[in-house]
């Protein structure tokens, strides 16, 4: 079936049908030519805005957050970073500020690409009518990945945590007023991305989930005796993305390979689910398609394609692209933000510059 392209408020709309039930709509909420973005996030991070906001990181170093404002999506770039940003996250990790803070990992200075200007993670935070940053943990190589949760007794709320090319897996937390930082772990080589989310039942509260280069998925978790590591999924390829969902943890791989792993009675099960041409560089595993029974995964990365796997009743993954970009896609996240549709929204980005918002129409 051929894309129907169409013009909604200002915004390039492409609407397909899905095994002739779903239908899916791809809506551009903000582009910057010439840009490449790294990641973005989901979260009430305006609290003059209702509901959640989406922010997008790009190779220039800009933060913008976007915003449904009226009945048309609203741009505002928050902050300018001398290096790039690749990741980021939204959470309440700072005091200092009411509500919600952004978090953005990147180069200290220039691109990723470049030699010397070590890795940065930088503080956005919103201060009566202003935006406001300030740095909070500099390291000697690029910063990768970066997430918010709880996962330490030893910190009231929420950390922040962060990794990179220096093989680290680093801790951060505000103690009266000032950023400490621990490392947790060290892998044997460059570490991508990481989630935060509760996999051990036998644990209590939440652990953190890492992936890279090594081609490990590794949970961590604070014992009583310090930090524990436990490798979930080892394959040759480097491993990229990572995401927890109620049917166990999904994990995209540079080679195309999407691994679905699963703990039963102390042990990890992996499966492939299926693959795509390119790198992985995006996995949600939601239910979020009415029209098949329980939980599907999604997927995004270089091929330029967000692409949906659902489950048969015997067992079989067969899949289906919902959108397609000319360029390579960097990240893919699951949230609702917004209000003119009644489900979450799936909300990608990559290296055309373009924040894009995928749902089902119902």
């Amino acid at each position: 079936m051929k894309p129907i392209w169409c013009l909604v408020l200002g915004m390039i709309v492409f609407v397909s049908h899905v095994c002739g039930a779903t239908t899916w709509k791809s809506v551009v909420l903000h582009s910057v030519e010439g840009a490449a973005m790294g990641g973005c996030a989901i979260g009430d991070l305006d609290a003059t805005s209702p509901g959640n906001e989406t922010a997008v990181v790009d190779d220039r170093g800009e933060v913008w957050m976007v915003k449904w404002s009226g009945n048309s999506w609203v741009p505002e770039c928050i902050h300018k970073s001398p290096g790039e940003m690749i990741m980021c996250a939204i959470g309440d990790v700072s005091a200092a500020s009411p509500g919600n803070e952004f978090v953005g990992a990147g180069m200290k200075e220039g691109e990723e690409s470049s030699r010397g200007g070590g890795g940065m993670a930088t503080l956005v935070y919103r201060e009566g009518n202003e935006w406001k940053s300030r740095p909070i943990f500099q390291d000697t190589h690029l910063l990768h990945g970066v997430t918010i949760g709880d996962v330490s007794a030893k910190h009231p709320g929420n950390e922040v945590i962060t990794c990179g090319f220096n093989h680290k897996v680093t801790l951060l937390c505000e103690e009266n007023g000032e950023w400490i930082s621990e490392t947790i772990y060290v892998a044997n080589n460059r570490q991508k991305v990481l989630t935060v989310g509760d996999v051990l039942p036998e644990h209590e509260g939440d652990e953190i989930i890492v992936v890279g280069t090594d081609g490990n998925a590794t949970v961590l978790w604070e014992g009583n005796l310090g930090w524990c590591h436990e490798v979930i999924f080892y394959d040759l390829a480097g491993q990229s993305r990572v995401t927890i969902g109620d049917r166990g943890v999904l994990i995209g791989g540079d080679k195309g390979k999407i691994t679905l792993a699963t703990r039963e009675e102390g042990r990890w099960y992996t499966e492939t689910i299926g693959r795509d041409s390119r790198k992985i560089r995006g996995v949600v595993i939601t239910d979020l398609d009415l029209e098949f029974p329980g939980t599907e995964a999604y997927t995004c990365g270089y091929s330029g394609r967000v692409m949906q796997f659902n489950c048969t009743d015997k067992g079989l993954w067969s899949f289906t692209t919902l959108h397609e970009e000319d360029k390579p896609l960097h990240h893919l996240l699951l949230g609702e933000f917004f209000p003119g549709n009644s489900t979450s929204e799936l909300l990608t980005c990559g290296h055309g510059g373009r924040l894009i918002m995928v749902y089902p129409e119902k």
